[in-house]
C-alpha cells in the first residue's frame, strides 16, 4: 500500500488555514522562537566579521546551517502547540538531541549541486561566444538606459545580434523546472526527517513524490499562500513606513526582518506541519519507521 495519501485540491487551502490556527494558539511563543533563530544567525555573522577572512568564511557557512536547524526545531514546537502544549525555546535543540542535524542539511548540499549543474549547463549551451555576446548586450543596454534614450525596435534587434535567445529561453525553462522540483522535494522534507526519522535524501524523494501526487493541493496552497503573503507584506509596508519616519532605514529594515522571522516563518512551518500530517501521518508516529539502512552511521544519503 502506498505510504502517501491522495488528497483533494482543497487540502492546500486547509494547510494554510491550519497554519493560521496553530499560530493563533501561541503567537508570542512561536514568534519568540523565530526571533531566537534570527538573533543566533546575526551573532554568528557578527562573529564572522571579527575573525580573519578564511575563518570568517567558515563561520558564515555555519550561519547558513542555522536556518534548517531552527526550522526543524520550530516544527517540533508547532507539533507541541497542535497537541495543546507550550512551545519552548528548548524545542529548537530537539533536532540536535535526536541527531537529525546532518539530515536536515542535505537540502543545502542538493541546492549547491543544482546551482553548479545549472551554471555548467548554461556555459555548455551558450558557449564562450554566446556568453560574451550576452554580456555585451547587457552592457550596451545599460549605457542606453543611463543616457536616457529609448532604443527603437531596430536598435534592440541589433543589440541582440549574436545572442542565443532560444538557448537562453530553454535554459530558463530548465532552471524553472529545477526550482519547482527542488521546492516540492524540500517542502515536507524537514517534517519527514524530524518526525519520521527518514534519512535526508530519502525524505527529499518522499516529499517530491507526495507533492507530485498531490499537485492540485500544492497549486492551491501556493496560490493562496502568495495572496496571504501579499496581504501580510502590505501591512508590513505600512508599519515599515512608520518605522522609517520614526527611526530611519535601520528601524524599517528591523521591522521587515522581524516580520519575516516572527510571522512569516512560523506560519510557513505550520503549513508544512499540516501538509506532512495529512500526507504521511497515517503511517503512525508511535513507532516511526527506522532510518533506511546504510553502510555506516555517517551515510546521510542512504535511501
Amino acid at each position: 500500500m502506498s505510504e502517501i495519501r491522495k488528497l483533494p485540491a482543497s487540502a492546500g487551502a486547509q494547510w494554510l488555514l491550519d497554519a493560521f490556527t496553530l499560530y493563533r494558539r501561541a503567537p508570542l511563543q512561536l514568534a519568540v522562537l523565530g526571533v531566537i533563530g534570527m538573533l543566533v544567525s546575526s551573532l554568528i555573522l557578527v562573529l564572522a566579521q571579527a575573525l580573519p577572512s578564511w575563518l570568517g568564511i567558515l563561520v558564515q557557512l555555519v550561519s547558513v546551517a542555522v536556518g534548517p536547524l531552527v526550522f526543524g526545531g520550530m516544527l517540533v514546537a508547532v507539533s507541541e502547540v497542535a497537541q495543546g502544549h507550550r512551545a519552548s525555546p528548548v524545542h529548537l535543540l530537539q533536532p540536535i538531541r535526536d541527531r537529525r542535524v546532518s539530515h536536515l542539511l542535505v537540502p543545502l548540499a542538493i541546492q549547491l549541486i543544482a546551482v553548479i549543474a545549472l551554471g555548467t549547463l548554461l556555459y555548455v549551451m551558450m558557449g564562450p561566444d554566446g556568453l560574451t555576446a550576452t554580456a555585451e548586450m547587457f552592457r550596451k543596454m545599460q549605457e542606453l538606459q543611463q543616457s536616457g534614450a529609448t532604443p527603437s525596435n531596430e536598435q534592440t534587434m541589433a543589440l541582440m545580434t549574436g545572442v542565443p535567445v532560444m538557448r537562453i529561453l530553454l535554459w530558463l525553462l530548465i532552471a524553472f523546472g529545477t526550482f519547482v522540483a527542488l521546492s516540492m522535494a524540500m517542502f515536507t522534507q524537514p517534517a519527514l526527517v524530524v518526525f519520521d526519522h527518514q534519512s535526508g535524501m530519502h525524505a527529499l524523494r518522499m516529499s517530491l513524490q507526495g507533492c507530485i501526487r498531490n499537485f492540485g493541493a500544492m497549486a492551491v496552497f501556493m496560490l493562496l499562500g502568495l495572496i496571504a503573503a501579499m496581504c501580510i507584506y502590505f501591512v508590513m509596508l505600512i508599519v515599515m513606513q512608520l518605522a522609517l519616519m520614526a527611526g530611519g532605514a535601520g528601524a524599517a529594515a528591523f521591522v521587515m526582518q522581524l516580520t519575516n522571522t516572527a510571522v512569516i516563518m512560523p506560519l510557513y512551518v505550520g503549513a508544512v506541519y499540516a501538509a506532512w500530517n495529512q500526507m504521511f501521518a497515517h503511517r503512525g508516529r508511535a513507532a516511526p519507521p527506522p532510518v533506511p539502512p546504510s553502510n555506516g552511521p555517517g551515510n546521510i544519503f542512504a535511501a
